[in-house]
């Protein structure tokens, strides 16, 4: 049953019966910052949907709960140790506003609680929600922010390409064993014996010298068609575990119409010959199973396996700190560059929207930095690729040279100043435009003999095609070329101090969790975590010298 905590101070709270000296030192602390000014931002309304409706025992106080997950995170403890804290530590009752002998938790409830947040998406919720509080507190100005992403593993082993195919044949056959009992006894005593101790743990068949891995790996494709195949159709097939198995042979090896036969010196010889070919490695694909134990994960030529985080931070220079205003994992198989405009959208929603979002060159390509316009922000970002000699400023004047929105929300602007009569943009190609100039101004015009546009047919205007996407790229690169980008660009450099934080100081970069669901909910905890840590600095330093300082 959902109950929201009583806002009532309790009298008998371990902090009420402190001698005065260690009271008010106790009130420089980080606890007494986090309950003032951090508790109160939870909203324990909205995770009412993660208990029942007035039947049962009542809940405990989510703003306990999530104070817990949130202090986890801040101070990167494991479940024991955060709860340990709880128990015994002054600051954490202070921090909570807990008696003693209600500064408690099991393991249970802090599991239960985050299955709901990913269940409801709540774990999203919570960041977004708190951190929009957080940015009104400190009167954070978002006009300008700043975005990168960071390279994440999860709790998973990094197999090579062996210890794939071996551990995803033993995953499997460890789950048929249990299952399936009666199935199990029908796969082949030679491949169990290669990747199946007795208790159920590895065998050393994956742990072979470069020299025997190719061979083996050709056994272990062999392996997986012949249960991939024997098992087809079965009750197995309906195990995760035979998915992955179907996952991996289908990613990994091509089904051919000959068979391919063993060698006599191969661990599978007299075992038959089966219609499968091993593929080279370059011909899988990023997104193919890195792990039977995070099949989520996807892998990154230049970074490795594991996923990618968006972090998105305000960085307006009038800012007394900065904070970060959104979080979002991807793919590593993916570019960064499909990330830009579902972030800024998601901005939007907020009412977060910045007037200028500066990344790196992966995330500023022409049409991001055109669909960027277009909701009202402009993407500063290096361009990729050869620049193109500057044209001397003598020459013709380009579709570059006149101000056009986007969003046509207004009339283009000439480079003399004179207003557009009419905007008509390619319905096949949104980023094309016609743009229309009254005749009699464009031809009185001092720069007429410099500029494209062109008589229109009916003789009553001057037409100006253009490319959004290109004259986008001749903008930056001009503003390259002048120097005008350098001071403006450098800001995004201390996003690097951002990622290096949330990996160092809050584990970000192996968080203790596998697969995606729960990597997500990990990302936006510990984001969060983050946020409060900066408004508890914060408040610290606009009061009293600290004694003790958050994270």
């Amino acid at each position: 049953m959902f109950r929201k905590r009583d806002p009532q101070v309790d009298l008998f709270e371990s902090s009420n019966f402190l001698p005065p000296e260690k009271a008010a030192r106790l009130h420089k602390t980080w606890a007494d910052a986090f309950r003032r000014m951090a508790l109160p931002l939870i909203d324990e309304g909205r995770f009412a949907a993660l208990y029942s409706d007035g039947t049962g025992r009542p809940n405990k106080a989510v703003e306990v709960v999530l104070g817990v997950l949130v202090l986890k995170e801040m101070f990167d403890l494991t479940d024991n140790e955060a709860l340990e804290q709880l128990e015994f530590n002054l600051l954490w009752h202070h921090a909570l506003r807990l008696k003693p002998e209600d500064a408690h938790l099991c393991q249970k409830t802090l599991h239960n609680f985050r299955a709901g947040l990913m269940q409801h998406d709540l774990g999203r919720l919570a960041f977004e929600e708190t951190t929009d509080r957080i940015l009104r507190a400190l009167q954070i100005n978002v006009s300008k922010q700043r975005l990168d992403s960071t390279h994440i593993i999860s709790n998973m082993a990094t197999l090579t390409r062996l210890g794939l195919f071996c551990e995803t044949i033993r995953v499997f056959l460890t789950s048929l064993r249990s299952a399936h009992p009666r199935l199990f006894g029908r796969a082949p005593l030679g491949i169990c014996r290669r990747y199946l101790k007795e208790d159920g743990t590895e065998t050393s068949y994956g742990d072979a010298r470069s020299s025997e891995g190719r061979r083996r790996l050709s056994v272990c494709a062999r392996d997986a068609y012949r249960l991939w195949d024997l098992f087809r159709g079965t009750a197995a097939a309906g195990l995760e575990e035979y998915d992955l198995l179907n996952r991996l042979v289908t990613e990994q090896c091509e089904v051919v119409s000959s068979k391919d036969c063993p060698d006599d010196d191969d661990d599978d010889a007299g075992e038959g010959g089966v219609p499968v070919r091993l593929k080279a490695a370059k011909e899988v694909k990023g997104d193919s199973l890195q792990s039977p134990h995070d099949p989520d994960a996807t892998y990154s030529g230049h970074k490795g396996k594991g996923y990618e985080v968006q972090v998105v931070e305000s960085c307006d220079p009038s800012n007394a700190v900065e904070i970060i205003t959104d979080v979002a994992v991807t793919d590593s198989c993916d570019g960064d560059a499909g990330a830009t405009i579902p972030l800024l959208e998601g901005l939007v929603e907020r009412g977060l929207l910045p007037k200028e979002l500066v990344a790196d060159t992966s995330y500023g390509s022409a049409e991001n930095a055109v669909d960027a316009a277009c909701l009202g922000t402009e993407l500063v970002s290096p361009v990729g690729g050869k620049a193109e000699p500057e044209a001397p400023e003598e020459e013709a004047l380009t579709a570059a040279d006149f101000d056009i929105d986007p969003g046509y929300g207004r009339p283009t602007v000439s480079p003399e100043g004179h207003e557009s009569i009419g905007e008509e943009a390619d319905s096949a190609a949104p980023h094309r435009v016609e743009i229309a100039f009254a005749r009699g101004v464009c031809e009185a015009c001092p720069r007429f003999g410099q500029c494209p546009a062109l008589l229109s047919r009916d003789g009553e205007r001057y037409i100006l095609k253009a490319d959004l996407r290109r004259l986008n790229i001749e903008r930056r690169r001009r503003a390259e070329a002048r120097g005008d980008f350098a001071p403006r660009y450098s800001i995004r450099a201390g996003i690097e101090a951002t990622n290096s934080e949330l990996k160092r100081a809050h584990g970000l970069g192996r968080p203790r969790v596998r697969g995606r669901p729960r990597v997500e909910l990990a990302v936006y905890i510990k984001a969060l975590a983050c946020n409060i840590k900066r408004l508890v600095r914060a408040t610290l330093a606009a009061n009293a010298e600290p004694v003790a300082a958050a994270g």
